[in-house]
Parts: C-alpha cells; structure tokens; sequence
C-alpha cells in the first residue's frame, strides 16, 4: 500500500512537473531549456518529504522526457529526433536528485534559509551538469558566459520557489488557524448548551430533595400509625431517591470538571466572544429563516476571564430577543460600553414585548410565555433565570429590564476588573 502510495505522488510530481516545463526559454544550446519546472520541482520535494528524491527525480526525469518527446512530434518532429534533444535533460534530474539527497533529504532539520540556499547549489550544478553534457555531444561555446548565465537564473529560480514554499506554509496556517478557531467556536456553543442543562439539573436537585425529605416524613408518620409495609416502602423510596440525587451530584460535578478543565479559564477578549457569538446566532438566523437584523456596537476590548459565562449571558438574551420577534423585520441591538466604574451591556430588540403583569416574573425559574408553534410544548423558561444568576453570582452585576409595545431592553451591570478576574 505504502508503495502504491508512492508511487502515485511520484506520479503527480512528474505530471506537474512536465505540464510546467512547457512554459520555457530557449537558450544559446541547442535542446536546452530554462523552464518553470525547476522552480515547481524543489517545493513539491519539500511537501513530499518521505519520498526518496534520487528515485524521485530520476522518475520525473523519464516521464519528462517522454512529453517532451511527444510534444516535439506534434510539432513537426519524430519521436526519435524528440528524444534525441530531450533525454540529455536526465542528467539534469539525477544530479538534482543525487544533490537534494545529501544536502536535505539525509538531514534531520533544516531551516528555511539552508533549504533555499540548497536548492540554489541544486540548479546551478544540475544545470551545469546538463550543458556540459550537451556541449560535449554538439561542441564548445562560451563557458564563462555560460556559468554567469546559470547561476543568475539559479538564484532567480530558487528565490522564486522560496516565496511559493513561504506562501504555500503561510496558506497552510491560516487554514490551520481558521479550522481551530471553528472548533473553538463550536466548543464554547455546546459548553453554554451544557451549562444551561447542568442549571436545569441542580434545579431538579432541590425537586429531588423534597421528594426524598417528603418520603421520609410519610415514613415517620406511618410509623405512628403503626403500617409496617408501607412504612418500609416509605423508607425504600427515601433510600432510592437519596441515591438518585448522589448520582446527580456526580454526574454534574463530572460534567463541570470537565469544562473547567477544557475551557473556561482561558482569557478570551471581547472581540472574539462577539465574533464566535455573531456566527452562532447568524447561522441560527438563517437555519430558521428568520428576516432578523442584528447590529453589534461594542466600544471598545476587554479581556474576559470568565468568558464561558460571559458567552452564557449574551447568548441566551439574544436567543430570548429572536423568540420575543413575530414582526415583518426584526431588529436586535447588542451594545457594549464602559460607564464611570461599570462595563454595560445592552440588548435591545423591537419584539411584542413584556406585559406589566410579567416583569416581575420573567427571571423566576420555569416561567415562560412562549411555546412552541409546532409541538405546542411550552418553553423550559431557564434562559433569563440563568442569566440573572451569572449576573449577580458570578460578576456581581445586577440586571435591568424595561419594556413595551416598541421596544424591550436589558441593560447589564458588571463592576470593571469583574469581567477580567479569574
């Protein structure tokens, strides 16, 4: 398989060596060329680094001189007269091969300096090696202008396959950099999901208690009444429950371990909370089919501690202003400013709003008046309560609401040096 897979990027060396050998100058001997091929050969034996270049080498050499071979015979040419000005260029190969191997292939590291300057002594003395071997077959010319003339187009060449190397590295990082930035934002979105969850379940932690503290009672008062079955079922249930809830305990102690460990006390600046934000929410816009417009003002960067939470926050409100929009356009604000000691956040959307009745309610937990138009399930309503307690447990802050038939905002409070403190 190993070999198979060889010899298939030998094949794709060859071929993208032979296509780019077509774009050339003539020189002053006869069958010589200078051609692009030589600028394209180092670099893809620089991204081939597990191929043997002496083997390498000589295989683009013969496939080289086989097209070439033929593209003379469409120009009027035999094959054997094709060859015969062609094959001369293996010498060509075989020294760059021989020298490519001693000079990079044997050594361990090398920096991007010693591969250019390599790769120079590789063109020239190739090059050199080829016209010597020509002058030999159809007679002497000028050496000394010769030489000149080869090491100037070695430099040129090498310089120039350099800069692709440096381009094509420079390409890799950033894809490099782009695909860890997407995983990254695709982490902290399924870190908020599961952070909402885990509230949800200490939340039923407390429904837990109570039908375990219940259980008990009824065992002690069937105790009065002297029913010894039921009292031992009783007991039994407070038992069961009591190992129910130490599960839950352990499974969302392991669950915020890990988060915390994976991600949250790395600093994140705000710029790049806003940023993973903008790409969640739009792709939910546009999953969705929403005709929702959101607009980002943030003055000025801080770097976030906590950002997990901060994230948690902006999140579940902006979620909160989508559901809140049944207009023709929706239109969400999400500020950021710093005010006297305080950054302030404000989101403000042109949903139906919140009724009067409401607003006092809004942050308990399980409270919601929305519901799903299609199941008809009424919404868990953990968003704003567990934005409140981030809020005022986590940064300190305190939150505002205010709201009506125009315009709802909800305006964040956090003290300055809250959001950078780990």
């Amino acid at each position: 398989m190993n070999t198979m897979n060889n010899f298939k990027k030998r094949g794709y060396i060859a071929l993208a060596d032979a296509a780019a050998s077509q774009f050339f100058l003539g020189y002053i001997i006869e069958g010589f060329r200078i051609t692009l091929s030589v600028v394209i050969f180092p670099v893809l034996l620089y991204l081939y680094k597990e191929l043997n270049p002496i083997i390498t080498a000589l295989f683009t050499g013969i496939i080289g001189v086989i097209i070439r071979s033929i593209f003379m015979v469409l120009s009027g040419y035999t094959f054997m007269e094709g060859l015969y000005h062609s094959y001369p260029e293996i010498v060509f190969y075989i020294v760059y091969g021989i020298l490519y191997y001693f000079l990079l292939y044997r050594v361990k590291e090398s920096s991007k300096s010693q591969w250019l300057i390599s790769i120079i002594i590789c063109d020239f003395a190739s090059n050199l090696s080829e016209v010597i071997f020509r002058i030999i077959i159809i007679g002497g010319r000028d050496f000394n202008h010769i030489i000149r003339s080869l090491l100037i187009i070695a430099l040129l060449r090498g310089i120039l396959a350099f800069l692709i190397l440096i381009s094509i590295n420079y390409y890799k990082f950033l894809a490099v950099k782009k695909e860890h930035q997407e995983r990254y934002r695709r982490l902290i979105d399924l870190s908020v999901d599961i952070e909402s969850e885990v509230y949800y379940m200490n939340m039923n932690i407390d429904y837990i208690e109570k039908v375990m503290t219940n259980s008990y009672h009824l065992y002690e008062k069937l105790d009065d009444e002297n029913k010894k079955e039921e009292r031992e079922i009783a007991l039994q249930i407070a038992k069961d429950v009591h190992e129910i809830k130490k599960n839950y305990i352990r499974v969302i102690d392991g669950i915020e371990g890990i988060m915390e460990n994976k991600i949250r006390y790395v600093s994140m600046t705000l710029e790049d909370i806003v940023g993973i934000l903008r790409k969640n929410i739009d792709s939910y816009i546009q999953r969705n089919n929403l005709n929702t417009r959101i607009t980002y003002d943030i003055e000025g960067n801080v770097s976030v501690s906590k950002h997990y939470y901060l994230m948690s926050i902006l999140r579940n409100l902006l979620m909160n202003s989508l559901e809140s929009i049944d207009n023709d356009l929706g239109e969400i604000d999400l500020v950021y400013k710093t005010q006297k000691n305080n950054h302030i956040f404000l989101i403000k959307d042109n949903g139906k709003g919140i009724k009067d009745k409401n607003i006092d309610y809004i942050f308990h937990p399980g409270f919601s008046t929305k519901f799903n138009q299609d199941s008809g399930a009424i919404k868990r309503g953990i968003g704003l309560t567990l934005v409140k307690d981030i809020v005022e447990k986590i940064f300190n802050g305190k939150i505002f609401v205010e709201s009506n038939t125009e315009v709802t905002v909800f305006r964040i409070v956090i003290p300055i040096g809250k959001l950078e403190e780990k």
